[in-house]
């Protein structure tokens, strides 16, 4: 019995995904790259207390900072990686506000802990590119099968 084809009704096939959303394979590069950013802010809280040189954020570890200002480099590129698994849409510029708030958090060991606020800017920027870079990502409105 052969193979029933569709027939062509002139409209593009459909994706199941709605413009400003990832397209599977970037949203996963998304994910990755800004799972990357928090394992990165890990290694900067092991080695701060490791080496006994600690960042704003942190504080010296017999006298550590409130709760919620420990986890705070950790909050905005988590939501970016519970955003990315929903596949909210947008992504790309809310990573990017996030790389944004990210350089923030680096800017305060500027003077104070340069090194690891070296670190801290070098994850903020490959948070930004890989939020730029999935801009390519997106699913667009074709336009021209909107009329």
């Amino acid at each position: 019995m052969p193979a029933m084809l569709p027939a062509a009704t002139g409209s593009p096939p459909q994706t199941g995904f709605r413009p400003g959303q990832l397209t599977s394979g970037w949203s996963s590069l998304f994910i990755v790259g800004w799972v990357g950013v928090v394992l990165g802010f890990a290694a900067v809280w092991k080695s701060s207390w490791t080496l006994g040189f600690s960042t704003w954020w942190l504080g010296p570890e017999s006298d550590p900072r409130f709760p919620v200002i420990l986890v705070l480099p950790f909050i905005l590129p988590l939501a970016m990686v519970a955003a990315a698994l929903r596949n909210m849409r947008y992504l790309p510029f809310a990573g990017m506000l996030t790389a944004i708030a990210t350089a923030l958090i680096a800017w305060g060991d500027v003077g104070r802990q340069n090194r690891f606020a070296l670190v801290e800017f070098a994850l903020a920027g490959g948070g930004l590119l890989v939020s730029v870079a999935a801009i390519a990502g997106m699913v667009r409105n074709d336009r021209r099968t909107a009329i």
